[in-house]
């Protein structure tokens, strides 16, 4: 019976299941409300990261305290997000009725293609950097490139909806396991591929820091 050993692999990874289970829970109610789902994204990558990289504290107090610390800029990025979104939606849904030159809709998918890059940096950016909203988005975008280079952004972008692909074709018997593990679960694996991408971004910064102000407040500042 040594799987039953608090500190054997069988129970670690136990313990790891019931705090994605709690953290995802918290981020589904955190955003109800809609326009706090951007604070909620980003307290939940706070807590992924710690985890990922084996510093896991205390889960409610550590997402609480990412989605206070967080929340105006979060919200705003989110809403940015919103409305890029919408628009790139109209402007799909046009395409679909009508006919477009095709350098138009090679364009659109292409912008589509890049907002959902940034969309899967730019909350656990805004976790663990401090910065201004248009650096957040900058620093997100070189990450999503960096992480194509080095194939982890692509396994990201398969990763990240997979819960709800599976909703979709497997569909009602597969509900429980998406409420508790929705986001958390593909969040993980998608915190130890940024984490490293993260090294790699703080490695190059700190290498080319200048001394200037402007260069320095363009420059993120990793947060604590």
């Amino acid at each position: 019976m040594n799987f039953l050993k608090i500190d054997s692999p069988f129970m670690r990874f136990m313990g790891t299941v019931a705090d994605l289970m709690i953290l995802n829970v918290l981020t589904i109610i955190c955003c109800i409300p809609v326009i706090t789902a951007g604070a909620s994204f980003t307290a939940m990558h706070y807590v992924l990261l710690k985890i990922a990289r084996k510093e896991e504290g205390y889960i409610v107090k550590s997402f609480f305290r990412s989605f206070k610390q967080n929340f105006l800029q979060a919200t705003e990025i989110w809403l940015i997000m919103l409305v890029v979104i919408a628009a790139l939606f109209v402007d799909w849904r046009l395409t679909r009725m009508n006919r477009f030159p095709m350098v138009y809709v090679v364009l659109m998918y292409m912008a589509i293609g890049i907002t959902y890059l940034v969309f899967l940096y730019v909350f656990p950016v805004l976790s663990h950097y401090s910065n201004t909203i248009r650096g957040t988005f900058k620093t997100a975008f070189i990450m999503s490139i960096l992480g194509i280079i080095t194939v982890r952004t692509i396994i990201m972008a398969i990763v990240a909806p997979i819960a709800f692909v599976a909703l979709y074709f497997i569909g009602y018997p597969i509900i429980p396991v998406v409420l508790v593990l929705c986001f958390s679960g593909p969040g993980l694996i998608r915190a130890r591929l940024y984490s490293g991408i993260f090294e790699v971004y703080e490695k190059k910064a700190q290498s080319s820091q200048s001394t200037s102000d402007k260069d320095s407040a363009a420059d993120p500042e990793e947060k604590e």
